[in-house]
């Protein structure tokens, strides 16, 4: 079995350029694919900062309204130093004010209040065109031409793969939980393995979903600081599997009864989820396949070797948190 590191860090910024929407996917200006890694902190201070330098993310989104905006400014730069991209909340906020201070930031998207005037509002002030959605349950409506992606409010991540096909455009559970233990809200008081398999759920059925964390009394997600929890290095490894995986490939609801990406005839992910499935198998295109088993919570990759012809069976240990990985030779 390999063992990935358990923690990686964002990649400097290089030449890229800001991010856009392509399609239901994220690419940088020059066309490099992005995928978003998100976690949630009210603001980017000097702990948060060293804490995000040894995470997985690279992308926050920033929730405090009531940050000076010297201070945001500050903040939205120097995630762009680490190569995290930073999601203002403009709830609250004086937009103009907000808006035309930080849009000559390329790493900047921009979380709008609902109502229209003040996305006309983003949208005039922002000569970069930056990324721009609102928060809300999946009933918001999304469906606007200048919301570039959707943020949803939900903890069922599994919901992503309607979304995206009722959208056309990303989507971004931005809010699926937390691990924790509030003593007033059961979604953030989730353990690891819960927060993690929702990750895995929404980034197999084609979308993404983001990390949270409240632990305390003064947890990540409502004040930054210090990363405690058990996901973040789940997340990681999560990320490494993706950034091995072909840039192309998709959700194929129409082939398979869990959740997984395709890159049709050269790859395939499937993710089992709480499933303690004894086998699997799959119907790919005749040639031979490197057939290898994650454990994605103990993050390891166990090699089964190669598999030929058309039907490829995989014999599993019946444990929770699974995942299939094939690839064509």
């Amino acid at each position: 079995m390999t063992h990935p590191s358990p923690a990686r860090t964002p990649s400097a910024p290089g030449g890229h350029g800001p991010v856009r929407v392509h399609g239901t996917r994220f690419r940088h200006a020059d066309g490099t694919p992005f995928r978003p890694w998100t976690t949630t902190v009210p603001r980017a201070d000097d702990a948060t900062l060293r804490a995000l330098a040894r995470a997985p993310f690279n992308k926050v989104r920033l929730t405090d309204a009531a940050l000076p905006l010297d201070a945001l400014d500050h903040q939205v730069g120097a995630l762009a130093a680490l190569g995290v991209q930073a999601e203002v909340d403009l709830r609250g906020r004086d937009i103009g004010a907000t808006v035309t201070r930080l849009a000559g930031h390329p790493n900047v998207w921009w979380c709008a209040p609902p109502d229209l005037e003040a996305q006309t509002d983003i949208q005039e002030l922002d000569p970069g065109h930056h990324p721009l959605t609102v928060h809300g349950p999946p009933g918001t409506d999304f469906g606007a031409p200048w919301i570039t992606h959707a943020s949803v409010r939900h903890p069922e991540t599994r919901a992503v793969s309607g979304l995206l096909r009722d959208l056309g455009k990303p989507v971004l559970i931005d809010d699926c939980g937390a691990e924790g233990d509030d003593p007033d809200n059961p979604e953030h008081a989730l353990p690891g393995t819960e927060l993690v398999n929702r990750l895995w759920e929404a980034v197999c059925r084609g979308g993404a979903a983001a990390h949270g964390e409240s632990w305390g009394p003064r947890p990540w997600s409502a004040g930054g600081g210090r990363l405690e929890g058990t996901a973040v290095e789940r997340v990681a490894f999560l990320r490494e599997v993706l950034d091995a995986a072909p840039s192309d490939a998709a959700h194929t609801p129409e082939t398979y009864d869990a959740s997984t990406l395709e890159a049709p005839g050269a790859y395939v992910l499937q993710y089992l989820g709480p499933h303690r499935y004894p086998r699997r198998a799959f119907d790919l295109p005749a040639g031979t396949w490197r057939v290898e088993v994650l454990d994605t919570w103990n993050m390891t990759v166990e090699e089964r070797g190669d598999a030929s012809g058309t039907r490829v069976p995989v014999g599993l240990p019946a444990e929770p948190y699974l995942a299939i990985r094939l690839r064509r030779r």
